[in-house]
């Protein structure tokens, strides 16, 4: 079981190192999937959200090799700590020149990152994190995968996260769940109530994307932290951006980075009394 990769382009640097940051706020467990085309970051579990990040590894990496246990299966998933990841990849934004990140045993097995650092000096500076991981058997592989929804009721683009950002930090401290509906129409109205008050915005003119419901508006109540913790963070700003319900099951949110980066973030829904 084999790997290696390489980052020496700066933007690569950036959105993987944001991504990384992102994914480890979400959870304390985080699992990385290898295969020969993408390097996948998961969170799933019955507490939390579940976050699926894809990256072309031809975008980001000049070197990617990836070798499974065995000589017809290229695949390696494996378990680490969040925090851990977070640390190692914080630096890549400071002042990185590449980054190699390889499979090591260092008396357990370890993700290495080994960071060239940029110096005043002619000679350049190097850190290595080791992160302690478990490999995760291929019994189990299943439970990592994206989840299979056939059809959401509806499809919309989202509006920007800087105004969506604007208005759940007020909102987040009214309520704990938060109300999302998709009209037909296009509007997306975010409903939180307090005890005195009830709140509502709504952003009209939004293009449905695909639209199977049966009713007018399809909603989906949801952990109101939970939906900001997502659309605080500004790792990338992608090319696409779409809110896709299940009533009364799951609120998806899909963004898209041009063709090298997709980003899943699943939330369930939650009773609203």
């Amino acid at each position: 079981m084999k790997f290696k990769c390489k980052m020496t382009d700066t933007g690569s640097l950036r959105d993987f190192s944001n991504v990384a940051t992102t994914v480890a706020r979400m959870s304390k467990q985080c699992v990385i999937r290898l295969t020969r085309n993408f390097f996948f970051f998961n969170i799933a579990d019955d507490t939390t959200p579940m976050v699926w990040a894809r990256l072309d590894q031809n975008h980001f990496f000049v070197d990617y090799m990836v070798h499974g246990k065995t000589d017809d299966i290229h695949e390696i998933y494996m378990e680490l700590n969040s925090a851990m990841l977070a640390k190692s990849v914080s630096t890549f934004k400071a002042a990185a020149r590449s980054v190699k990140i390889r499979l090591t045993n260092k008396q357990q097995p370890c993700l290495t990152f080994e960071i060239e650092m940029s110096s005043i000096s002619a000679e350049s500076r190097m850190c290595v994190h080791d992160i302690p991981i478990t490999i995760i058997p291929q019994k189990k592989w299943p439970e990592f995968n994206q989840p299979h929804i056939e059809k959401f009721e509806i499809s919309v683009e989202m509006p920007q996260f800087k105004n969506l950002r604007s208005v759940l930090e007020r909102m987040k401290n009214m309520s704990p769940v938060l109300t999302i509906s998709v009209d037909t129409n296009g509007v997306l109205a975010l409903k939180a109530d307090a005890d005195s008050a009830t709140v509502s915005v709504h952003f009209p003119n939004l293009t449905v994307l695909e639209c199977d419901a049966e009713d007018e508006t399809v909603s989906a109540s949801v952990d109101i932290k939970k939906f900001h913790a997502f659309v605080a963070w500004d790792a990338v700003h992608p090319t696409s951006m779409n809110c896709n319900i299940i009533s009364d099951k799951v609120v998806n949110i899909n963004l898209t980075l041009d063709d090298y980066m997709q980003i899943k973030y699943y939330i369930p829904a939650v009773e609203c009394n």
